[in-house]
């Protein structure tokens, strides 16, 4: 199976010369069909459409098309559907499904997926599970994408919509909207945008492309640049074989969210109870990712100094450097940039700004954690407060403004582990080589998990890693999953 995936457009702001050039390109090839991921036209005006349905007449292959932000501007979805068709459908093959949806909000940048539309995704998806391919597209990016600025635009429940992809087994998703390059694979699923393939709007002084995606028993991505080809290849089937007698290495407990103070939002039972089990378990490493305190007064930094006494590596979230926590948290609590071991070397990152939920990472701080990758310790984690990847059953606001570069830089270097503590949900998931794991709320009544709160054990052998979360106040186990280590 071999498919073209192009996106964003934007008639009437077009490059002719790269436009021509592509379509020749994808004519003249064995294509089966093309996907195009959104923003076919700049406004959503009818002389838009028009001449954009004009200039791909010119294309000799079947073509899906999904609607974008800009397709939706002034009232233009309904133009989409006068000139396309539907906003949602299905392609259906013998061994294959593609399953296509709208991700806009009418003259919005943001995006997302409808609760209806929703519905509707998880049905059809169940509806083909003998499908030995499952591709779904849509045009809003599901992860942060490097060398596209600022972390916006994005879509409000990418969380959601990772965890329903990851449960249902699709194979391949295809996004626009950031109009760069870029494929992960995160689990089992092949991420993969597409940059502009012929609009005067590239990023970064990038050419115009379009992905080349072939899939047997692997998914095969060539980014073809005029000029350039790149090319990225997976295994379609996840390895699930662990050595059980594997050494241990160590252990690490992660929390997050304690917001300590003398108010019912700290609940101290289910705080003191889960110490107690935490002491049992004897881990190596205590990792506190964030929001100790409710608010950064001196009163509740009193109160949390009485309360955590254990050795713990800190990083401030929000609430710990608002009104006066920016000068008590240093005061308190030692953060430290690295600690290191033969075994394991941490680097440890403030993410937070003064007053904001918003968290940045920056330039600098990116050239020091390529210095960190460098270091010759066997295993590296990166910890910080806010989040890297969606999490489910919560908003997704970007609110990482470097994330997309963040994340690509931490998958190239091959860090290990990165441990996060923001939204209030424990999640885990792998991409790439990279182990990303993120903390529920520890003792902080403002948590969106029905399991309740809760803290992660991390579990790291020679061969495998091993995340459980542990309920605070039963010490229930729920089990996050099992990742083959690459050494």
């Amino acid at each position: 199976m071999k498919i073209a995936h192009i996106s964003d457009t934007h008639f009437p702001q077009i490059i002719k010369e790269s436009f021509d050039r592509s379509i020749k390109k994808i004519n003249n090839s064995d294509i089966e069909f093309v996907i195009h991921t959104g923003d076919l036209v700049d406004r959503g005006y009818l002389r838009e459409y028009e001449e954009a349905i004009q200039s791909f007449s010119k294309l000799k292959k079947p073509i899906i098309f999904v609607p974008g932000n800009h397709d939706g501007k002034n009232v233009g979805l309904k133009l989409f559907e006068n000139f396309i068709g539907p906003l949602n459908g299905v392609k259906e093959g013998k061994d294959y499904v593609v399953i296509y949806l709208n991700s806009v909000i009418p003259d919005m940048n943001e995006g997302r997926i409808s609760n209806s539309s929703f519905l509707w995704l998880k049905e059809t998806l169940r509806g083909h599970l003998d499908k030995e391919i499952k591709i779904v597209c849509f045009h809003h990016h599901l992860v942060p994408v490097p060398n596209t600025g600022r972390e916006r635009n994005v879509l409000f429940n990418s969380g959601d919509v990772l965890d329903l992809l990851l449960k249902y087994g699709v194979n391949l998703v295809l996004n626009g909207h950031k109009h760069y390059p870029n494929v992960y694979k995160l689990e089992n699923l092949v991420i993969v945008n597409a940059g502009t393939m012929c609009s005067i709007k590239t990023r970064l002084g990038d050419k115009n492309s379009f992905n080349i995606i072939e899939i047997d028993d692997k998914i095969k991505v060539k980014t073809l640049r005029f000029g350039e080809i790149r090319e990225r290849e997976y295994e379609r089937k996840k390895e699930r074989i662990y050595n059980v007698n594997s050494e241990k290495l160590f252990r690490i407990v992660q929390i997050a969210g304690t917001c300590i103070d003398n108010s019912d939002i700290f609940n101290k039972k289910m705080f003191l109870n889960a110490f107690k089990k935490i002491s049992a378990l004897n881990p190596d490493f205590i990792v506190h990712c964030g929001d100790i305190v409710n608010e950064g007064l001196n009163k509740n930094y009193t109160l949390a100094a009485k309360y955590l006494k254990t050795p713990i590596f800190f990083v401030p979230g929000p609430r710990d450097i608002n009104y006066l926590g920016y000068n008590l948290f240093p005061k308190y609590f030692d953060f430290i940039e690295t600690h290191v071991t033969k075994k394991v070397a941490f680097k440890f990152l403030n993410s937070c700004q003064y007053d904001s939920d918003i968290g940045v990472i920056g330039r600098g701080e990116l050239d020091r954690i390529k210095q960190f990758s460098r270091i010759p310790s066997e295993f590296k984690a990166i910890v910080l407060h806010h989040n890297l990847l969606p999490i489910e059953n919560t908003r997704e606001k970007g609110l990482l403004e470097d994330a997309g570069d963040i994340l690509y830089e931490l998958t190239r270097l091959k860090i290990d582990l990165v441990l996060t503590g923001h939204s209030s949900h424990p999640s885990a998931r792998k991409i790439e080589n990279t182990l990303v794991v993120n903390a529920n709320s520890l003792s902080c009544k403002r948590q969106r998990n029905l399991f309740g709160n809760s803290f992660n054990i991390i579990d790291v052998y020679k061969d495998f890693i091993y995340v459980s979360e542990i309920q605070s106040l039963s010490g229930s186990r729920h089990v996050l999953g099992i990742w083959k280590r690459k050494i």
